[in-house]
C-alpha cells in the first residue's frame, strides 16, 4: 500500500516513521497509479544497453583509446542508469520526486 511505502522509505533514509501528517500527504502524492504502477510483461521494453567498453590496464592506459575510454565512461556515469521499464512512468516519476524530498530534508545525513 502507498502507506507501507512511505513507512518503509522513512525507516530506510531517515531510520524513523513518518510522522501522521507526512504518511498521509505523502501517501495521497503516491496514490494516483499505485494499482497500475507496474506494467504487464508483454508491455515492457527492455532498455537499450551500450556496448562494453574496453579494458583500460597499466599497460595501455598512455595510450589514445585509453583516454577515448575513459571520457565515454564518465558520459555514462553521468548519465546514469536507464528507469526501470516496468514501472508506469508516471507513477515513477512521482515516486522518485518523494524519494528526492526524503534524501533533500535537513534530517537526512550521508557519510561516505
Amino acid at each position: 500500500s502507498p502507506d507501507a511505502l512511505v513507512d518503509a522509505i522513512f525507516l530506510r533514509f531517515l531510520s524513523r516513521l513518518p510522522s501522521s501528517a507526512d504518511r498521509a500527504k505523502f501517501a495521497q502524492a503516491l496514490m494516483p497509479g499505485f494499482a497500475d504502477r507496474v506494467l504487464s510483461p508483454g508491455a515492457v521494453t527492455a532498455p537499450i544497453l551500450p556496448p562494453p567498453l574496453s579494458k583500460i590496464t597499466w599497460s595501455t592506459h598512455l595510450m589514445v583509446e585509453a583516454t577515448t575510454v575513459k571520457l565515454e565512461m564518465e558520459r555514462r556515469a553521468r548519465a546514469g542508469d536507464p528507469p526501470d521499464p516496468r514501472l508506469n512512468p508516471a507513477w515513477r516519476e512521482a515516486y522518485e520526486d518523494f524519494v528526492w524530498s526524503v534524501i533533500n530534508s535537513p534530517e537526512f545525513v550521508w557519510m561516505p
